[in-house]
């Protein structure tokens, strides 16, 4: 059903099965070596009973080095793309016992490279090149493990048709989780890597941010085929509060400065000393304050001085803008201490909440793949 065919040669062949019968419960021992096409080497062993009254095997084989290229005939029918190189290994293992089929592949791909297109009805429709750049590493390996199992009562059963779900499986995983696969990959599956949250109106990276940073950077250094699109994201239900906040500090550190001759930078504000600055910020601020018959400004309770700074904070959309930027830059510039400048795509800021689906904060940096 294969075409061109696909045809495997294999040689230097030696081994031994022990004897086996129906009437037997023992199952045969099996111990065969050899090659395929002369080149990479082959065992068997293990044992099986296949003339009782339900199959029974516990087989593992191994494979070193198998030449990729020979398997273009599968890769062009399903992949849509024959294989300009590469090799394959494999460790399997397969047991049957009561019609029940449990299976481990173990595959390791070296160097896979894809060559030409090629038309075919049956090649999945998912971006085979992406996936393969998400599963090989900078060595240029890609090393899986693929589970199957199922039922021989089964009357649609067939190991190559659970083989191929699997694969599937797999590729369509790298597409469409391709943060979770790598953040699998490299030990960490409970971190979320596909965005970098902020408190509001903040651009500050926390350590929880750092660390996630730190994963992703060593993710994409072993796959260098990959690109990270970071999108800067502020959202105003969230952030205009924020930022009118983290303004009003800003003054009020401002006024600690003046008084003490520091420098206003992450100078403290501590809960006993605020209302004394509060009351610096806001007699220094140039803004309309209440009057009274003297036009004196009036002494106002703390909570009225507060509530007119914090409404004459710059928190419009430009600000908005500028804040979504900024955390887009810090990202861009903690990776690229660690990565390749051009290997870090800044796009477009967006200043809503759209399309976040997850159950994360909105104030973040959003990630994509190419």
């Amino acid at each position: 059903f294969i075409r061109p065919n696909y045809s495997a040669r294999l040689t230097d062949v030696s081994g031994e099965v022990s004897a086996v019968a129906a009437f037997d419960p023992r199952p045969a021992t099996v111990r065969i070596a050899g090659r395929v096409d002369a080149g990479a080497p082959l065992s068997i062993e293990g044992e099986l009973h296949p003339l009782g009254p339900r199959l029974y095997t516990d087989i593992k084989g191994s494979a070193k080095g198998i030449e990729l290229t020979r398997l273009t005939p599968y890769a062009a029918r399903y992949a849509g793309y024959a294989i300009e190189k590469g090799t394959l290994s494999m460790t399997v293992q397969y047991k049957v016992a009561d019609g029940k089929l449990e299976a481990q592949n173990q595959v390791f791909l070296d160097q896979l490279t894809f060559g030409e297109k090629v038309d075919s009805p049956d090649a999945t429709r998912l971006p085979v090149q992406f996936a393969v750049s998400l599963l090989k590493n900078s060595r240029g390996e890609i090393d899986v493990n693929l589970p199957i199992s199922g039922t021989l009562d089964d009357p649609q059963f067939s190991v190559g048709g659970l083989i191929w779900r699997v694969v599937l499986n797999l590729v369509a995983k790298a597409v469409t989780s391709p943060f979770n696969l790598l953040a699998g990959a490299f030990g960490s599956p409970d971190q979320e890597l596909g965005y970098i949250e902020f408190d509001a109106g903040s651009t500050e990276l926390d350590e929880t941010a750092r660390k996630k940073l730190d994963t992703l950077a060593k993710a994409l250094a072993d796959r260098p085929a990959l690109k990270l699109e970071a999108t800067g994201r502020a959202d105003p239900a969230v952030d205009t509060e924020g930022l009118r906040r983290n303004w009003l500090q800003r003054l009020l550190r401002a006024a600690k400065a003046r008084a003490t001759g520091e420098s206003p930078v992450n100078l403290a504000i501590g809960p006993e000393e605020r209302l004394r600055w509060l009351e610096a910020a806001y007699k220094a601020a140039e803004i309309k304050k209440p009057r009274n018959l003297l036009g004196i400004p009036k002494t106002l309770p703390p909570a009225e001085m507060e509530a007119l700074l914090l409404a004459t904070a710059p928190a419009g959309d430009e600000a908005l803008r500028s804040l979504a930027n900024h955390r887009a830059d810090r990202i861009k510039a903690y990776l690229t201490e660690k990565l390749a400048p051009e290997r870090v795509l800044l796009t477009a800021s967006k200043l809503d909440a759209s399309g976040i689906e997850d159950k994360g904060r909105t104030t973040r940096v959003q990630f994509n793949l190419r």
